[in-house]
């Protein structure tokens, strides 16, 4: 391709963007497109994208296609450009793998498939192809605006923590502040308070009720987002559980903070059981001794339930490696362990001392309070390190 065409190209681009297609479409002309082959259609074809002909467009992409040079990546890498403006992002997502199947080092490819993959609502893949972008060209601004969009598809703090660092490196790298614009977000405390009000003073069968619509409209959205992904809702379970186990592997700090957060939730665990046993026994209204051993046991039960989900979602090797073994799991799962079976053995004993009772029910307390502010501190504390 000769300069004085490629100058030509940015320049109907540039008309495009302002709108004034005959002019652009004069500019590439049929010598236009005879002197450049696959690039003159696809030059052509982004011209038509650019109006919204997806017909014209998708015909000069085959065109285009059909002109290439055997394995030259540009072709099928510029298509899927052109695709992905027409909003075809399976058809984009073929090419973009095609390239990847022969030369797994071409990180243009790489951000195809994170682009394609982020328009079909697949996130994990999308990040995983970004990160692989980034590792193959860390110097490259487009491949880390491919890694700030896909993590900007997560609510995640720690992916929200990550995107603003691939934003700044973007940035540094010459990316524009709209090239890696994030979605509008409602502020943090927002849900945070509507959690708060509904768990403060609403009635018990209808906060229920309302968690019970709420996860039916989210399985909704899976299978919604599943199809639309060309997937099944099973198929896309066990591609996101995939990701998340290869994200784990040879990234010790990424194993950590996989760690914290699963067990983040349980300090919330004794006080939803043997917590409100203990308040009431310090009330002087003691409950039966059969009901106190079988919220005991039903946090047993959730134990062993949590256990068995971290494996199926991790693996086991993460759960013996990981997870059981670290500070943190071994002290939430001793103050488990210690106030449920401080409450039983009260019980057991008779103990009517609502003094003692009242000195449970504050270790149930604080402990709520303290055993999730260590994971949430522990996990800022490692984003600040790693950024």
């Amino acid at each position: 391709m000769a300069q004085d065409d490629a100058v030509t190209a940015d320049r109907v681009f540039g008309l495009c963007e302002r709108g004034r297609f005959e002019m652009a479409h004069s500019l590439v002309d049929d010598a236009f497109v005879a002197r450049n082959g696959s690039f003159g259609y696809l030059v052509r074809a982004r011209v038509f994208a650019y109006e919204q002909r997806a017909d014209r467009a998708r015909e000069a992409v085959d065109w285009a296609l059909a002109h290439a040079e055997p394995g030259d990546p540009d072709p099928p890498l510029l298509a899927g450009l052109v695709l992905l403006m027409l909003g075809d992002a399976h058809a984009a997502l073929g090419l973009g793998r095609r390239v990847v199947a022969a030369d797994p080092r071409e990180w243009r490819a790489q951000v195809l498939v994170a682009d394609s993959c982020r328009m079909l609502s697949r996130r994990p893949e999308a990040v995983a192809a970004a990160r692989r972008a980034v590792l193959i060209a860390p110097r490259e601004a487009e491949a880390q605006v491919a890694l700030a969009r896909a993590l900007d598809l997560s609510f995640r703090p720690a992916a929200r923590a990550e995107r603003r660092t691939v934003v700044a490196r973007a940035l540094d790298l010459g990316a524009s502040p709209g090239d890696v614009a994030g979605r509008r977000r409602w502020p943090r405390v927002v849900p945070a308070l509507l959690v708060a009000v509904l768990v403060l003073f609403a009635d018990p069968w209808v906060l229920a009720g309302g968690m019970a619509v709420l996860t039916v409209l989210a399985g909704a959205l899976w299978l919604l987002q599943a199809r639309r992904s060309g997937s099944t809702g099973r198929g896309r379970l066990q591609t996101v559980r995939a990701l998340a186990r290869a994200e784990l592997n040879g990234d010790p700090a990424r194993a950590r903070a996989v760690a914290l957060t699963a067990g983040a939730w349980l300090p919330v665990l004794p006080f939803a059981a043997t917590g409100l046993a203990a308040a009431s026994a310090a009330d002087g209204t003691p409950w039966p001794l059969p009901a106190v051993l079988g919220v005991a046991a039903a946090a047993v039960a959730v134990l062993l339930a949590a256990a068995s989900a971290v494996r199926w979602w991790y693996g086991d090797a993460f759960l013996q490696r990981d997870f059981l073994p670290s500070r943190h799991a071994v002290l939430q799962l001793t103050a488990v362990v210690g106030l449920v079976g401080t409450v039983v053995a009260l019980y057991a004993a008779g103990t009517a001392s609502t003094a003692l009772w009242s000195a449970v029910t504050v270790a149930h307390v604080l402990w709520c309070v303290v055993g999730v502010l260590i994971p949430a501190l522990a996990l800022n504390r490692a984003r600040r390190a790693a950024g």
